[in-house]
């Protein structure tokens, strides 16, 4: 039996295509999940309150930054395990899926399931991240590693980015407005609990459907030969002699990092200028916002680049400078009244997603194109060796967005009300065990007292806001400058080296 399904040419099957894409929907959920609350469960449930909270939050911060870094490191790892691994019986990506998905699911689960509180939860949650780390990243390296390997045609792979990128999107949507409604109503620890479980077990189910049922490109035997002759250090080398590779990886980090502030501080916003029990709400309709412009930022892409020919440089361009603007703009708000310039906050942020929507999809080709640009130059693609720099860029940003994180909490003293909460969700779980309405009620009757605007100083406030825009408004510019004057590759120059590898591989008697 044919176990390694696959396909030739650069047409992607349809069936293929929307596994693959649609996949990515659970994935997010999963990752945007831990990603985004995994530390407000800690900080507002797993901790519990402590007289050595600021201790114990700490450490957790040192562990989650350390471990990001070293996943970081771990990510080339991987991607060097993939090109080397010569048993191919069932796929090069698919097996790697597979297996990380299985493992990672199971790890999620008991990340939020632990019964312990204190030093003792400190201990199992640099454990089990570790291993979350580990085996997410098994998954996440072979799942993205499939995007650029499936079609060289700049518009098949154009819109296949964009497809992935809904999808992707509507996951992240579901985590970031989901999961703040159930805390908000029936607690942090019996919501969290139940969320991991369902939002594991899809991202298991949708993960070993692609495995089963999608089709890889058949790679050429220079290719597979050429994989097995890679070198680790050749993981660093590319981003060494191939300048756009480079390029791409830095400004990426440097987008990510900016975005990703915003979302992360964002948990914590709602709190200090809402209130607890309206934060859910208030929260939900700006992740109803922010989904919107995503959407409609993926949708507007491909007919700004098919239908009006624009060039990606000048829209990077226009969005970037935008987005610069309504942070300053958004920065600002924290001088008004929350509540009664709400709609204002929607507006501007709406605009910040559209813009920063298309951002990272024009980052994104531009490091799939630096892929063809690599065998261009070098007559080796390294599609593995290049995304797994890629993820390493998550990871290292994912670590200066939590750095920020403790330095906004700590600058602006607003910690003790984390503690005083994880207080009163103890108490209600004491009292009321699994009852979710009736913990809800208990713990947001008292944390409304210490949050919100008229609660929360505006000093804190203001420190605060700076971490939550300037810090990111100050990366995306960052992320443009470098763009502007160092990646060269536009779509005329790409469909040149395109062809020529073409012609090259042909003279060479290479399959395409």
């Amino acid at each position: 039996m044919n176990y390694n399904r696959t396909f030739t040419g650069d047409d992607v099957p349809k069936a293929t295509k929307w596994l693959y894409c649609s996949s990515g929907m659970f994935r997010d959920l999963v990752y945007q999940f831990v990603s985004m609350f995994l530390l407000m469960f800690a900080q507002y449930c797993g901790i519990g309150q402590n007289e050595n909270y600021l201790a114990m939050y700490t450490t957790i911060t040192i562990i989650i930054i350390i471990l990001r870094i070293w996943d970081g490191f771990n990510d080339p790892i991987m991607g060097f395990v993939i090109e080397k691994c010569k048993f191919r019986k069932f796929g090069k990506y698919r097996p790697w899926i597979g297996i990380g998905a299985i493992l990672s699911s199971i790890v999620t689960i008991l990340m939020f399931w632990l019964p312990v509180h204190g030093w003792a939860y400190v201990a199992c949650f640099a454990v089990f991240y570790f291993f979350w780390d580990l085996t997410y990243t098994i998954n996440d390296i072979a799942f993205w590693s499939v995007l650029p390997s499936l079609s060289n045609k700049e518009k098949v792979r154009a819109n296949l980015t964009t497809l992935l990128s809904v999808f992707v999107s509507i996951g992240s949507f579901a985590a970031g407005g989901i999961v703040p409604l159930l805390s908000s109503s029936f607690g942090y620890t019996i919501s969290y609990k139940y969320f991991a479980l369902i939002a594991s077990l899809l991202y298991l189910i949708s993960q070993l459907i692609l495995v089963i049922f999608m089709k890889e490109k058949k790679e050429t035997e220079e290719n597979v030969q050429d994989s097995e002759k890679m070198k680790f250090r050749e993981i660093f080398t590319v981003l060494g002699k191939n300048d756009q590779v480079r390029s791409s990886i830095i400004s990426i980090l440097l987008y990510y990092t900016g975005s990703s502030i915003l979302v992360s501080l964002g948990l914590n916003y709602f709190y200090f200028n809402f209130g607890y029990s309206a934060a859910g709400t208030y929260q939900f309709i700006f992740t109803v916002i922010f989904a919107v412009a995503t959407l409609l930022g993926q949708a507007v892409y491909p007919i700004l680049t098919n239908k009006f020919k624009l060039h990606r440089m000048t829209i990077f361009t226009v969005t970037s400078w935008v987005a610069i603007t309504c942070y300053l703009v958004l920065f600002a708000y924290v001088f008004l009244d929350p509540l009664t310039y709400y709609p204002l906050m929607c507006i501007f942020g709406f605009i910040v997603f559209f813009c920063q929507t298309i951002i990272s999809l024009i980052l994104y080709i531009n490091i799939q194109d630096s892929i063809e640009y690599n065998e261009y130059k070098f007559n080796e693609r390294r599609e593995s060796a290049v995304f797994s720099l890629r993820a390493f860029t998550a990871k290292l940003g994912s670590s200066i967005q939590q750095l920020v994180l403790y330095g906004a909490l700590i600058a602006g003293g607003l910690l003790s009300i984390s503690n005083q909460i994880s207080g009163y969700e103890a108490e209600a779980i004491n009292m009321f065990g699994d009852n979710a309405t009736e913990v809800g009620n208990y713990v947001s009757g008292l944390a409304d007292a210490i949050t919100g605007a008229a609660n929360v100083e505006l000093w804190k406030r203001v420190v605060y806001q700076v971490g939550f825009t300037i810090v990111p408004m100050l990366l995306i510019l960052a992320c443009y400058l470098v763009t502007r004057f160092t990646y060269k590759i536009n779509e005329e120059n790409h469909a040149l080296m395109v062809e020529k590898i073409k012609e090259r591989n042909q003279k060479n008697g290479k399959s395409i």
